[in-house]
């Protein structure tokens, strides 16, 4: 069992905080991201891949207004099928409205301000998608 972690920062009510981000994938095959911060304790979640776990949490603590600041939890950031079957998630696509560009880990630290919630992510990865494929 591989465990790694990330010193990050989250945000409330624009008020960063330091928080740790650790995933490992168990003996079960399952991903598992924790995330701990003095501001909000922690946070656990389960899934087949780490990206989908970090939604997950990332899901429990927005209504809060917990913001997490990972490359992952950014609007044009987010993974292709083959990314989550083969790489477990740990790496995700930038998007452009013209292409998709390079992969980004998905728990690189970012500044919580340039992070939205999973829902808006989710569209805008949809958005996204279909205008690289329009555009072609």
């Amino acid at each position: 069992m591989t465990r790694s972690s990330q010193k990050i920062q989250v945000s409330r009510e624009g008020i960063a905080r330091d928080a740790t981000v650790s995933w490992r994938l168990d003996h079960a095959y399952s991903w598992v991201v924790e995330m701990h911060s003095p501001g909000f304790g922690t946070a656990q979640a389960r899934a087949d891949d780490a990206f989908e776990a970090l939604c997950l949490v990332r899901e429990e603590l927005e209504p809060f207004g917990w913001r997490i600041g990972v490359a992952g939890a950014q609007a044009n950031v987010w993974p292709s099928g083959m990314a989550r079957d083969q790489g477990g998630g740990l790496r995700a696509y930038r998007l452009t409205p013209e292409r998709v560009e390079d992969l980004v880990d998905t728990f690189e630290p970012v500044d919580p301000a340039t992070v939205t919630t999973v829902a808006l992510q989710r569209a805008e990865a949809d958005r996204l998608y279909e205008a690289v494929r329009d555009a072609r």
